[in-house]
């Protein structure tokens, strides 16, 4: 089994990488669409802005085939990598993949909190899930965001998290899972849920 990292020009994908190559996986950097046909599962990591990540992704002709990629192989998306899932994002008024029409919001700007939402937190796990297995419910996981998902279908919202407002930290569907949190910088409960990913099959 091969792990595809994908490069959109503004990431902490070697993290990813190393975090992955840790655990004893093959791994390959994907910078263009001959690639995606060599790995059998795909991580999007999670820094950088949406429209920068989509414009970067079609300019080196990767966006149209990742679209068909991801729907076909197992896919986590860490934090920028849940947002592009989705029709819409007030980011710059950025439009993602649509696969879902849930537009991601910023955190409302009258919260008595710092905003970006950054270092650990809790994540409330509300239902079971195979990237989940021997991982605590309340286990804290690190974050870096300013932008969030507050409302998502409830069968497939798989945790929350509490940073002065309750948003969706996780989420799946059928080959799909993706979070807000940061699984490469969130220490042994990071590797573990990196573990799962890579046992995991939909």
């Amino acid at each position: 089994m091969k792990v595809g990292i994908i490069d959109y020009g503004a990431s902490n994908l070697y993290s990813i990488d190393r975090s992955l190559r840790y655990l004893g996986a093959n791994t390959l950097i994907i910078d263009e669409p001959s690639k995606l046909k060599e790995v059998d599962k795909l991580i999007f990591p999670g820094q950088g802005s949406l429209g920068s990540a989509m414009s970067h992704l079609k300019k080196i002709e990767l966006f149209e085939d990742l679209r068909i990629h991801l729907k076909e192989k197992p896919f986590l998306g860490i934090c920028l990598g849940l947002q592009v899932l989705f029709s819409k994002s007030e980011e710059g008024d950025t439009q993602g993949y649509g696969f879902y029409k849930n537009e991601i919001s910023m955190f409302p700007p009258d919260l008595p909190i710092k905003v970006p939402h950054m270092g650990w937190n809790k994540v409330f796990i509300k239902q079971d899930h195979d990237l989940f297995t021997n991982i605590e419910n309340d286990t804290r996981f690190y974050f870096v965001h300013s932008y969030l998902l507050k409302d998502f279908d409830e069968e497939k919202s798989f945790s929350t998290t509490h940073h002065g407002i309750e948003f969706i930290s996780s989420i799946g569907d059928e080959n799909i899972f993706a979070t807000q949190f940061h699984p490469e910088k969130s220490g042994e409960a990071g590797l573990k849920f990196f573990d799962n990913f890579l046992k995991w099959n939909p």
